[in-house]
């Protein structure tokens, strides 16, 4: 018999992993799912790891009764579709938990900026809307390229890049009505300033308001496809780089504007010109597939039970920085085009690069490939892992240098590449 529960909503993806890690403090996970249906881009999970399998039928008081029955010790996240049903669950248990006053602004990008800017936190200008013209006019008096997206959209689905007011009616367009990352259907975007400059991930997990920094990337993109700033590799930096000076604090502030006082969070924050600014925050773990505990020794959920289970723990511990034990990196392939996968020419080589330890493939030869536009359309993703970072930067480099249109062999219906 466990010590204790709790309950994780869409414990998907990478916190599927917090069945482990509470496993390792004595406890059981409690699996409460939003929708008896898979969402989009969801693989299954064993039932047979959870305690117990719980699913949303659309009746709040019905699975408040019965998840209070078990009797979990908190109730959070594990993805973007959980927030706002765990912010619900916990705040009716009396449970550890962030609340429902800002849900909506945890999840929708439009209300989550306009909050950070309300509370006196930079952030970059933007307009909600579905009105063609509104947008056209807001884009002209922008004067610069803007990024047009789902309001509550997930994994780059749907984000467009518009370098003049005539291509901003054309995304919202094309996006309305279609359906988002996570099966809403969009009736209106969000349009923003582009921001230039570096983007870092910056994660972290908060106990009673007490934040700590668990661990911060660097973000690779490039053009392809027509998708700018396709992100393409994610390196993990050191606690000291430079660049926390200005990230930190600016996170902290993001995440009080928010009321995120309990449990993961993650932020994407570009350092432009004018300072850091916001591009996106979601208050669950990061989805990023790295073992970053292998380069740290813990990360965003051993810190989370400590949060929610071990708070005295946490505490004693918080603000503490990360050691990085190695260099490590997050990478992936970038598809040129859609058709029939006939083969990767040099995934070899890849594989031998030195500081290369797993090699995913998400395509597999004779199956269909899509041109990558956003995180669902990798084909092949990397794990790296290096003592020495200029090692394992050099092998970001040659990846990129392999990847191309050269390197996949794909029947198209009216030509090879």
């Amino acid at each position: 018999m466990p010590d204790f529960q709790v309950a994780v909503v869409d414990a998907f993806g990478t916190s599927h992993r917090y069945v482990d890690a509470f496993a390792a403090a004595g406890g059981a996970v409690i699996h409460v799912r939003s929708t008896p249906d898979l969402l989009p881009g969801v693989a299954p999970v064993d039932p047979a790891r959870f305690s117990h399998t719980l699913f949303d039928e659309g009746h709040l008081d019905d699975l408040t009764g019965r998840l209070a029955a078990l009797r979990p010790r908190a109730v959070l996240p594990g993805r973007e579709s959980g927030v706002e049903l765990a912010d619900a669950l916990s705040e009716r248990l009396g449970l550890p938990s962030n609340g429902t006053a800002l849900s909506a602004a945890r999840r929708d990008k439009y209300l989550q900026i306009e909050r950070v800017r309300t509370e006196g936190v930079p952030a970059m200008r933007q307009l909600r809307t579905g009105d063609e013209a509104e947008l056209r006019a807001w884009h002209a008096d922008l004067g610069r390229t803007a990024v047009v997206k789902p309001l509550r959209g997930a994994l780059g689905h749907g984000v467009r890049f518009c370098d003049s007011p005539d291509e901003s009616p054309a995304a919202l367009a094309d996006l309305r009505n279609a359906t988002s990352a996570l099966g809403e259907r969009i009736t209106e975007v969000v349009a923003q300033e582009y921001l230039t400059g570096a983007e870092y991930i910056v994660n972290t997990v908060s106990c009673a308001g007490v934040h700590t920094v668990t661990d911060v990337w660097s973000t690779d993109r490039v053009t392809a496809n027509g998708v700018r700033d396709l992100v393409v590799a994610q390196i993990l930096l050191r606690s000291d780089d430079p660049s926390t000076d200005e990230l930190v604090p600016y996170t902290f502030r993001v995440l009080d504007a928010l009321g995120i006082r309990h449990g993961p969070a993650h932020l994407e924050i570009k350092l432009t010109p004018d300072g850091p600014r916001l591009v996106e925050a979601g208050a669950r773990p990061s989805g990023l597939p790295y073992h970053v505990a292998d380069a740290i020794g813990e990360g965003q959920l051993e810190w989370a039970v400590d949060a929610y289970v071990r708070p005295l723990r946490f505490l004693a511990r918080a603000g503490t920085p990360y050691q990085r034990r190695t260099a490590a990196a997050w990478a992936a392939l970038v598809s040129p085009a859609s058709g029939r996968l006939v083969r990767y020419r040099a995934l070899d080589e890849v594989r031998k690069l030195e500081s290369v330890r797993e090699v995913t493939l998400l395509v597999r030869p004779g199956e269909e490939i899509a041109a990558t536009t956003w995180d669902l359309t990798y084909p092949v993703v990397l794990s790296l892992r290096h003592p020495v970072e200029a090692v394992l930067r050099r092998d970001l480099n040659t990846v990129r240098y392999l990847d191309g249109a050269a390197m996949y062999e794909i029947d198209i219906p009216w030509l090879v590449v």
